[in-house]
């Protein structure tokens, strides 16, 4: 059976990569044929779009070479090579190549990451409006926030109704979806990465190539918000655990972060990025999938929050259904917990995870194969 997998090609979001690779993977692992869907548009298929595409070409080329100024060349080395080696990608950029495309493939697959954030940009590609009468099933879609935006509350129902499966990443996403489509059948599921346990990702990890000397002992930061009250409370973690060294891995949306004796490594791929969190003494994060690779290779952090409960496009609510899901709620640093440094102890939860991977690949084949 042919799956085309359509989520977002990870270009320096450690998490994008992450999330992509784990469902293009795992389903391999099942025994589908696999390809990943990069994003087109009709528009493109004429002499004109074409024209627009160049165009939009020079502008991905420009934030290439913001990249390459901020994170160096070896950064965008190691991601160009991990799509290369790990995605097989099918272009579609001409009428004759989509319509085999409809021809070729059983299934269509949306992936995680927030491709359904509408706050963030409404794209129907991601809503498989393209698919024609091909199956469309959703894993882990995520929606990031609470609601959609009204003035696409329509469109957005049309596309989803279309959907035989929808398995989607919040809690919070399962009624809001429920109750546009008056369907009974959304359920959660976990993200993919959780779909590949601790030994994968310790193997994974093995590919790393880190330019200098991991220290033994070591707090890994990853923060893609930027709020001003973060070193502070990072020195008071410091401070807590008394662990002197501290590795920030800037993320692509906090290139310019920086942290007092601190070691900011901009030089790491998705392999570099699994490797520091799976070997870190404690890992802070406001990061979703920072959490979620914490999670599956058993090691203490502490989250971080980016955004404000009351902030209307708050992407807080993935963060709590994940902790809370865990029974880890404790590990916020804004809830005054006694227990915020202690070392986790990994049997329940574990124990959880295994069953959610389990459970959630069982969903994952039925809804392709049914």
């Amino acid at each position: 059976m042919k799956i085309g997998i359509v989520t977002w090609l990870g270009t320096g979001n450690f998490g994008t990569s992450l999330q992509s690779y784990a469902l293009h993977r795992k389903l391999e692992e099942i025994g589908y044929d696999v390809c990943f869907l990069p994003y087109f548009s009709f528009s493109e298929f004429t002499l004109y779009g074409k024209f627009k595409k160049i165009l939009r070409s020079s502008k991905h080329l420009a934030a290439v070479i913001f990249k390459r100024l901020f994170f160096g060349a070896k950064h965008q080395s190691k991601i160009q090579l991990f799509n290369k080696y790990n995605y097989n990608i099918r272009v579609v950029s001409t009428q004759k190549q989509y319509e085999k495309l409809l021809q070729n493939i059983d299934v269509f697959v949306t992936g995680s990451d927030q491709i359904w954030n509408c706050y963030h940009s409404f794209n129907p590609f991601y809503f498989l409006s393209f698919a024609g009468n091909v199956k469309r099933v959703a894993y882990a879609s995520s929606i990031g926030t609470t609601t959609f935006p009204k003035d696409k509350e329509s469109e957005i129902g049309a596309l989803l109704s279309k959907f035989k499966h929808i398995g989607v990443r919040e809690k919070t996403a399962v009624s809001l979806i429920k109750n546009l489509l008056n369907r009974t059948d959304v359920r959660q599921v976990v993200d993919p990465t959780f779909l590949l346990d601790k030994k994968h990702w310790l193997s994974f990890a093995e590919n790393a190539k880190i330019e200098f000397e991991v220290p033994e002992k070591y707090i890994l930061c990853y923060f893609v918000g930027n709020e001003s009250c973060t070193e502070q409370q990072l020195e008071a973690v410091r401070q807590q655990l008394e662990i002197n060294n501290i590795i920030v891995i800037p993320a692509m949306e906090n290139a310019e972060i920086r942290f007092s004796n601190a070691l900011i490594y901009r030089n790491a791929g998705p392999y570099e990025f699994v490797h520091l969190i799976s070997h870190a003494t404690c890992v802070c994060t406001d990061s979703f999938h920072a959490t979620a690779i914490s999670i599956i290779t058993q090691k203490n952090f502490i989250e971080f929050m980016r955004f404000k409960d009351n902030d209307k496009k708050s992407q807080n609510s993935r963060i709590y259904d994940l902790l809370n899901h865990y029974g880890l709620m404790n590990r916020l640093y804004k809830s005054n917990d006694s227990t915020l440094f202690d070392p986790i102890d990994y049997t329940e939860v574990a124990k959880k995870v295994q069953i959610d991977r389990e459970d959630c690949l069982e969903y994952l084949k039925n809804s392709i194969d049914q």
